[in-house]
């Protein structure tokens, strides 16, 4: 059974968008306008009804009436849902001066509980917040997914539950775990950073965060990481993998004890992102024991001739490729490793941003990924990890 929020045609999560909706007596001309909340499909932009079509035409004819000939007014969506109301606040809460849509804790699907009014209604945050804590020395922004990231003080995590991430990029916390979250007074100066930077709703809470925190399924509920943390894990058990099978380390470091001091980008900001491709270049590629890749190729027949190419010695990662064909038996290996050269390649135009031969160059490595030349570079980063999470999964089906 599909979650609530996704889509019954491509099975994409949707998200709420109020629209105005027209009741009227066109012979008379007089009605009234509501705002009115869909589900509305991002991907095939097909739209649904959230709320009974049956509570506005039964007071249709009744409002009708009382409108004069050439009247027309907003009527607000609360004259039909009272709790629907965009002013409602929850008191209880009011000390933490956010602003929030209450009309999310009750129309977006799980978030509604009877017994504790308002908690899980979610606040929305630019992204840029998390700049501060991620230039800070004491502190530290994880990733732990595309759409959940918490932040650490001195190695402890700030939140008990993190934060999500929307589709839009911006975060969002649950209006009660911020309650508690801040309220210790040394959380003060914490606070008043969240409060500057707090937006306001988009109604699109669609993530890992939200699914995990409120699963609809059994499924829902173990959410696995999908970025660069999902990425590390599977690069220790594929190298702990080869060191089983053929006796050798085939990294010089493992990659526990450097992902400790990656940073992911937060941004749409080329630096931050060609940042982070410099990053995972040195700990995916630079990170390859030559000498031991060459040992085993060895054992398996190879001579010193076919490591090297035109005079010179091949790169740790044509060297691997080789491993990939040779050792691991993959008869398609320059295909498999094609995310690894595609990130290669950008590492190298990490130092020439400016260069005028930086677009065509980019554009040859969107293209290899499959995307449009418009593409953003969040859009390239997304999509290679993504890539780069599928190479090392194919080891270990």
């Amino acid at each position: 059974m599909p979650h609530p929020l996704q889509c019954s045609t491509c099975h994409e999560y949707r998200v709420i968008e109020y629209e105005p909706v027209k009741f009227e007596d066109s012979e008379r001309q007089k009605g009234f306008i509501v705002d009115i909340p869909f589900y509305c499909c991002l991907s095939c932009k097909r739209r649904g009804t959230i709320l009974p079509r049956s509570r506005f035409m039964e007071q249709k004819e009744m409002l009708l009436r009382e409108l004069r000939n050439g009247e027309y007014f907003d009527l607000p969506l609360k004259n039909f849902f009272s709790k629907l109301d965009s002013e409602r606040r929850f008191e209880k809460f009011d000390h933490l001066e956010f602003q929030y849509d209450p009309r999310d804790y009750y129309i977006i699907p799980g978030l509604y509980r009877d017994w504790d009014d308002g908690y899980l209604t979610p606040v929305f945050f630019e992204k840029s917040l998390l700049l501060h804590y991620n230039n800070h020395p004491e502190y530290t922004v994880k990733f732990t997914s595309f759409s959940s990231c918490n932040i650490y003080h001195n190695g402890e995590p700030m939140f008990e539950w993190g934060m999500g991430v929307n589709r839009g990029g911006r975060l969002f916390k649950w209006l009660g775990d911020l309650e508690r979250d801040f309220r210790d007074d040394k959380r003060k100066p914490d606070l008043r950073r969240f409060q500057a930077s707090n937006i306001p709703s988009d109604h699109d809470v669609a993530s890992k965060f939200y699914l995990g925190q409120n699963p609809f399924s059994e499924e829902d509920a173990f959410q696995e990481s999908d970025n660069e943390s999902k990425l590390f894990e599977l690069i220790n058990s594929f190298n702990s993998e080869m060191k089983e099978r053929f006796g050798e380390e085939i990294s010089k470091v493992k990659i526990g004890h450097l992902s400790g001091y990656y940073k992911s980008p937060i941004m749409e900001e080329r630096g931050q992102v060609f940042s982070s491709f410099l990053s995972l270049n040195k700990y995916l590629i630079e990170n390859l024991q030559e000498q031991s890749l060459k040992k085993i190729l060895r054992q398996k027949g190879l001579t010193e001739s076919e490591f090297q190419k035109g005079g010179k010695n091949l790169g740790s990662l044509k060297l691997f490729a080789l491993f990939i064909r040779h050792a691991l038996k993959k008869e398609n290996a320059d295909d498999i490793v094609a995310p690894l050269f595609v990130l290669n390649d950008l590492r190298q135009l990490h130092g020439h941003l400016s260069d005028s031969s930086f677009d065509s160059r980019y554009s040859s490595c969107k293209e290899r990924l499959g995307l449009a030349n418009s593409a953003t570079d969040l859009e390239v980063f997304t999509t290679l990890v993504s890539n780069l999470v599928l190479f090392y999964q194919s080891f270990s089906v």
